[in-house]
């Protein structure tokens, strides 16, 4: 069962500052990888943070939800590893 995908204005923007060739992989890697099995190759993060999850790609962090009920998952961040979390 495939997610539907929602992207936040802030992970477009994100997007929008990248390479062009590394936005295109990481909506890529959205569609086939985390739009199926959001749980499993995210992970949950902690602290003031709780209750949303990372993808790791590369460098890259993409920071989203998991709504179960609406079967959605929306990207709210998208960044160098170092800079996301701030």
């Amino acid at each position: 069962m495939a997610y539907n995908v929602v992207w936040h204005e802030r992970a477009l923007s994100d997007l929008r500052s990248l390479e062009r060739t590394m936005s295109r992989k990481i909506i890529e890697r959205v569609k086939t990888h985390l739009s199926q099995k959001p749980e499993k190759f995210g992970k949950p993060l902690k602290g003031v943070l709780k209750g949303l999850y990372r993808y790791r790609f590369g460098d890259y962090r993409i920071v989203y939800t998991i709504d179960q009920t609406d079967i959605r998952i929306s990207i709210l961040y998208i960044g160098h590893r170092k800079d996301v979390y701030r």
